[in-house]
């Protein structure tokens, strides 16, 4: 798993509702670790499209920004 901070740009400072970040893989994962195999986990890996910070989280918001609850 990388160590890759998060998003610390003005995005971050922004309402859920509001940050152009998005969650590109859900609670999974794949590495040379497993074969590269679907591999499930509690981690999700997310996005910020302002800054290109990707990283991995266990917190809730993820799950909100998966299921497109804040996209219109």
């Amino acid at each position: 798993m990388s160590g890759a901070p998060a998003c610390s740009c003005p995005e971050r400072s922004k309402p859920l509702r509001a940050r152009d970040w998005t969650v590109d893989v859900l609670h999974g994962n794949r590495s040379a670790f497993s074969g590269y195999r679907w591999t499930p986990s509690g981690y999700s890996q997310v996005r910020c499209h302002a800054c290109g910070a990707v990283w991995r989280t266990r917190a809730a918001y993820a799950n909100d920004l998966a299921l497109g609850v804040f996209r219109t």
